[in-house]
């Protein structure tokens, strides 16, 4: 299993100028597990890096994937189906987790899944509280042939973890997996950053998150 060690720092103020400062001196991890390679071989190149600053977590996901279109045109929609990136975390380390997803262009679901209960989407207001920095822009675009490169920034704030008594980061241990698919895309593919041992794709395993310690 692996882990994180998510250290703290505090942005000199809220742009994006100086949250990348303090990317660029935070470690990189691969989001490169193939875990149906016969089904879905195709391997984008993907990493994170993460921070925090208390109140909020930082997270910068690097993607350069092929041939990628944009049809989900708002929050709540069908987000795993266009070019997306994927942060599931367990606060209290067990089965109950929350799944944040996210498209290239900053398009997000947010979800509580508690164990064998229906899961219940977070206030759509609530997502207005995270803050999404899209290297492409926020406006749907048509299929680019090729590769493209894109990143994206998300600012979660504790309060996002809508059904857990979370304040602050600071000094917490949980479980958590990475992920990057398209579904839709010429070229689907499923990748996580701890392996998942399962038959078929599905990032909803709670049972191979790895673990991440906040300074």
């Amino acid at each position: 299993m692996k882990s994180i060690n998510v250290p703290k720092f505090k942005p000199i103020d809220n742009t994006k100028e100086s949250i990348e400062q303090i990317f660029n001196n935070t470690e990189s991890n691969a989001i490169d597990c193939c875990n149906w390679p016969n089904d879905y071989p195709y391997t984008p190149k993907v990493s994170f890096k993460m921070f925090h600053d208390g109140e909020n977590l930082y997270i910068k996901f690097d993607v350069t994937e092929k041939d990628i279109h944009t049809l989900v045109t708002e929050d709540f929609g069908k987000i795993w189906t266009d070019p997306c990136v994927e942060f599931f975390v367990s606060p209290k380390g067990n089965m109950d987790y929350y799944n944040f997803e996210c498209t290239c262009i900053g398009k997000m679901l947010l979800g509580w899944h508690p164990a064998g209960e229906p899961k219940e989407d977070a206030p759509i207001e609530l997502l207005s509280t995270i803050k999404r920095i899209p290297s492409l822009g926020s406006e749907n675009f048509p299929l680019r042939k090729g590769e493209t490169s894109w990143s994206l920034i998300e600012i979660i704030p504790a309060k996002a973890l809508f059904r857990s008594d979370i304040t602050s980061w600071d000094g917490k241990t949980m479980s958590a997996n990475f992920y990057k698919c398209g579904d839709n895309l010429p070229t689907p593919h499923f990748i996580s950053w701890n392996v998942i041992e399962w038959k078929e794709p599905s990032f909803h395993r709670p049972e191979f998150f790895g673990e991440l310690h906040f300074e």
